[in-house]
């Protein structure tokens, strides 16, 4: 919420400023969320996404029209995000239990399902590489197009493609449940009553 405020006193209160900010304010959560699928840190996700905002103010003028605002702070925030990857040169992981997971305690069988099921997706995502997790955050979770990922990314619409039939494929791995070979069957031994 501070970005908010500072984006409030930087931004000049006429009507096409006010139509940015209140654009970038409503993209606020959006990002948090693909933050947080690439950094899988809660600090990390926040200082992207703050840094992006500001980044965004500082170059607004950049921006042709407002409807195209989702892709071009993806764009941005990606690349801070690799910024932030050359300057660490790895991502330290946290262990699971410290992760916030912002789970509450089900109300009912469904909601702890569900709640279940975002965190296995969540967990599946973070195992993926940090390619596979930009290209399947973008199109599948942000829902942007092909060529959208291609621009924010700087890769051929090709490229996005087959990176993310792989990251889809290694998803879909990693959410298998494991299954009991069928052919192997319990050994069940009947005794006979005794006469």
């Amino acid at each position: 919420m501070k970005v908010i405020k500072t984006i409030k006193r930087w931004v000049n209160p006429n009507q096409q400023s006010q139509q940015f900010n209140e654009r970038l304010h409503s993209n606020y959560t959006n990002l948090y969320r693909l933050a947080y699928s690439w950094a899988q840190q809660k600090p990390l996700a926040q200082d992207l996404v703050q840094e992006t905002m500001l980044k965004a103010i500082e170059k607004n003028y950049q921006l042709k029209q407002l409807n195209e605002m989702t892709p071009w702070l993806c764009k941005i925030m990606h690349n801070l995000y690799i910024d932030k990857l050359r300057y660490d040169h790895k991502w330290l992981f946290v262990e699971e239990t410290e992760i916030d997971n912002q789970i509450a305690s089900p109300s009912s069988e469904d909601s702890f399902i569900e709640e279940q099921t975002h965190f296995n997706i969540h967990q599946a995502i973070g195992q993926l590489s940090a390619g596979q997790r930009e290209i399947i955050t973008l199109v599948d979770l942000q829902g942007l197009s092909y060529q959208q990922t291609s621009e924010i990314l700087d890769i051929p619409v090709g490229t996005v493609m087959s990176r993310l039939s792989r990251a889809r494929n290694q998803l879909k791995v990693l959410l298998k449940p494991e299954q009991k070979d069928s052919s192997k069957k319990d050994n069940v031994v009947y005794l006979e009553a005794q006469k």
